[in-house]
C-alpha cells in the first residue's frame, strides 16, 4: 500500500563533489561512489512509498539528471539563487500546481531510511498538518512533510529543527515531531561513516546491493 496525496521531493547536491567533510577518510572517487549509492537507495525507498510518478528530484548535478532520465523520474533543475531553501519553495509551488496537497522533503544522505517510518511520518502529518523527523542531536531536519498550499518557508541549515518548528507556528500549522532511528542517522563526518560501517557488518543493507 503506497502513500497517496503527496510527492516526495529529494534535493541532491553534486554526486562528484558532495560530502567534502569526508575527505580525510575517503578519496574523491570513493566519495562520489558513496553519494551515488546514497542517492540510488533513497530513490528506491521513495518509489516504494509513493510510486515512481510521485518522486521529484531537485538538483543541478548532470549525473543526477541522467539517472532520473533513465528511470523516468521527474527532475527539476535548481535555478533559484540562495541555495536549498528557495529551491524547495519553488518545488513546493510547482508540485502544488499539479494538484498535490503535500510534499515530503527527503535528503539523499540517510542510508538507513525506512519505508515504514516514512509512511508513519506522512500519517502523523495528517491532512492539514505537518511532521518532522529530526537528526540524532535534535538540531537538524532529516525529513519534513508539509502542505504545498501554505506560506511555509523552509529553514534547512543550521539549527533547522528549531527553526522549522517556529516557522510552523508562524503559519499556524500543527507540526508533529517523529524521532526515528532510521531517519535520524545521516552521514556528514568521518565518525558517522565509522558508525555506518559498523552497522553494515551485522546488517544486510544498501551497500551490498
Amino acid at each position: 500500500m503506497k502513500c497517496s496525496g503527496l510527492n516526495i521531493v529529494i534535493p541532491v547536491r553534486s554526486l562528484r563533489h558532495g560530502k567534502s567533510r569526508l575527505a580525510p577518510v575517503l578519496s574523491k572517487s570513493e566519495r562520489h561512489e558513496l553519494n551515488r549509492r546514497f542517492f540510488v537507495n533513497t530513490l528506491d525507498v521513495a518509489i516504494s512509498v509513493v510510486g515512481i510518478k510521485a518522486v521529484v528530484v531537485v538538483s543541478r548535478c548532470p549525473e543526477v539528471s541522467q539517472i532520473c532520465q533513465s528511470l523516468g523520474i521527474k527532475y527539476l533543475f535548481e535555478i533559484t539563487r540562495g541555495g536549498l531553501n528557495p529551491a524547495l519553495s519553488r518545488a513546493s509551488r510547482i508540485v502544488g500546481a499539479w494538484g498535490v496537497r503535500k510534499i515530503l522533503v527527503l535528503p539523499s544522505d540517510l542510508p538507513m531510511v525506512d519505508r515504514n517510518d516514512l509512511c508513519l511520518l506522512v500519517a502523523r502529518a495528517g491532512r492539514a498538518g505537518a511532521a518532522i523527523a529530526p537528526d540524532r542531536w535534535l538540531r537538524g531536519t532529516n525529513a519534513l512533510c508539509v502542505p504545498t498550499r501554505s506560506t511555509f518557508n523552509f529553514q534547512f541549515g543550521f539549527e533547522s529543527y528549531a527553526k522549522h518548528r517556529i516557522e510552523a507556528g508562524r503559519c499556524e500549522i500543527k507540526l508533529v515531531s517523529l524521532p526515528r532511528c532510521s531517519l535520524s542517522f545521516d552521514v556528514d563526518w568521518p565518525r558517522d561513516l565509522l558508525q555506518l560501517s559498523s552497522f553494515q557488518l551485522t546488517h544486510e543493507g544498501w551497500w551490498n546491493r
